[in-house]
């Protein structure tokens, strides 16, 4: 990335929003890289966010996808869902991804980062959610709902979630 340099890494990320920013942000994090990790992607949460252009929430995203550590990775979508839904109803993405962290099983935190998002952006959309068309409605408590399917009396989710 450094050989390239920010123009040329702008040039192969133009079609994402703030390009110009987070390709500055990629150069200055690749030279941190080089500079005070000898080349290596540190694993540890608290290593990533060191790093220019890396909150939390790519911190998790990294941790998960290239360590294989389970996290939950907070976006607006799983933000949205948590609370609509009930799963997790909390108003930061930080209490939120407590909440998923406890309620869901380790085997399938690889994964439910990747379910959820796409629930939220497909399914459970923030204007006008596809209640009609949902495999889940049933364990929905959204007050939102769009259709009649009631929702299922599920223990997890009408459970006192512990703080």
């Amino acid at each position: 990335m450094l050989e390239l340099g920010e123009t040329k890494v702008g040039e192969y990320i133009k079609t994402i929003g703030l390009w110009r920013n987070k390709a500055k942000n990629v150069i200055a994090l690749s030279q941190m890289l080089v500079d005070d990790f000898d080349s290596i992607v540190p694993e540890a949460r608290e290593e990533l966010v060191k790093l220019p252009g890396v909150g939390r929430k790519t911190a998790n995203v990294v941790m998960s996808m290239a360590f294989g550590i389970p996290t939950m990775a907070i976006d607006t979508h799983i933000l949205r869902i948590g609370m609509r839904m009930g799963l997790a109803p909390a108003k930061t993405p930080d209490d939120v991804e407590a909440i998923l962290m406890r309620i869901i099983p380790e085997e399938f935190l690889y994964h439910a980062h990747h379910w959820l998002i796409l629930h939220g952006r497909y399914m459970c959309v923030a204007r006008k959610p596809k209640c009609e068309a949902c495999i889940i409605a049933d364990l929905c408590k959204s007050k939102e709902k769009t259709c009649d399917v009631p929702a299922a009396i599920v223990p997890i989710l009408d459970q006192e979630i512990p703080t």
